[in-house]
């Protein structure tokens, strides 16, 4: 058995996972707090560890990291506030199990290619949209990846110049114009609805569809959307694009709009008739499935 953990930007979820790829249980927790977070963090994975029955059975503890991470190390997590954090090293010492880091849009990249929607693609990309956007290339069946950190942090590439103040510290990155997180705030603060919740966001634009407004504002993410992924297209040309994270919850909203900007806008270089847009199998589990692979 092993212990799969995806540290996202606003929860943590944690579960046991067998050799199918199967999730026995799972347990999460919202992220709320601003300080101190890696104690709450470190405190969270060894509480439900120790609570697990086959506790003495459990042969690795994988974790899904938001950010960069090198050497079994998160160098930075932007959305989380957190630089230089030694969690395997600490979790080893407590716990007494393997430790390994990866980045989370690679690991749900794999449980998506071993268990999921790339399954049978030899090139295809993951993008995991929701607090931040992640990104992960297959090329040639295997994932690609960069040495000394983990690279194609497509979330940070500039769609616009001189634009938005991201996280990270540079202005116009992708992701402040296209992760779900700052598209439910712009739609929360324009229509005061006093919330961030999915699911009430998500009932709200189905609800009021023909709010000008509303429009407007939905144009104008998929249009951002749009120019990030087509960017990718460009450079990797894959076979499919898998899209996980939050955003899959938003099928019906974004995903028509979303393909046809991107086969009938000026965007891409190779023009296509068709683009296999997937939607992510695995949902929000796909993180901490492939922690474990």
């Amino acid at each position: 058995m092993k212990i799969g953990v995806d540290i996202g930007g606003s929860h943590i979820g944690i579960g046991l996972v067998n050799e199918n790829g199967e999730i026995i249980f799972k347990e999460e927790k919202y992220i709320t707090e601003t300080t101190n977070i890696e104690e709450k963090i470190e405190d969270f994975i060894i509480e439900k560890v120790t609570q697990i029955p086959e506790y003495n059975a459990i042969e690795l503890i994988g974790i899904a990291v938001p950010g960069t991470v090198s050497e079994n190390k998160i160098i930075k997590a932007v959305n989380l506030g957190i630089e230089n954090y030694e969690i395997a090293k600490n979790l080893e010492e407590k716990l007494h199990i393997k430790v390994k880091l990866r980045n989370d849009a690679k690991c749900s990249a794999l449980a998506e290619q071993k268990y999921g929607e790339l399954a049978g693609f030899e090139n295809s990309v993951f993008l995991c949209i929701g607090t931040g956007i992640g990104g992960a290339v297959i090329y040639n069946g295997e994932l690609l990846e960069a040495k000394g950190v983990p690279g194609f942090e497509f979330s940070h590439t500039i769609i616009q110049k001189n634009g938005k103040l991201c996280n990270c510290g540079k202005r116009g990155c992708f992701e402040v114009y296209a992760s779900l997180k700052r598209f439910k705030e712009e739609v929360s603060n324009e229509f005061n609805l006093n919330t961030i919740d999915g699911d009430k966001i998500r009932k709200f634009i189905l609800q009021n569809a023909q709010d000008i407004r509303l429009k407007y504002m939905l144009n104008n993410y998929v249009q951002d959307l749009s120019i990030g992924i087509s960017n990718i297209i460009n450079i990797f040309e894959p076979e499919a694009i898998c899209l996980g994270g939050s955003f899959a919850e938003y099928n019906d909203i974004f995903y028509e709009p979303l393909k046809k900007s991107l086969i009938d806008g000026n965007l891409l270089f190779n023009k296509r008739d068709d683009i296999i847009l997937k939607l992510a199998k695995l949902k929000n589990d796909a993180g901490i499935i492939g922690a474990t692979i």
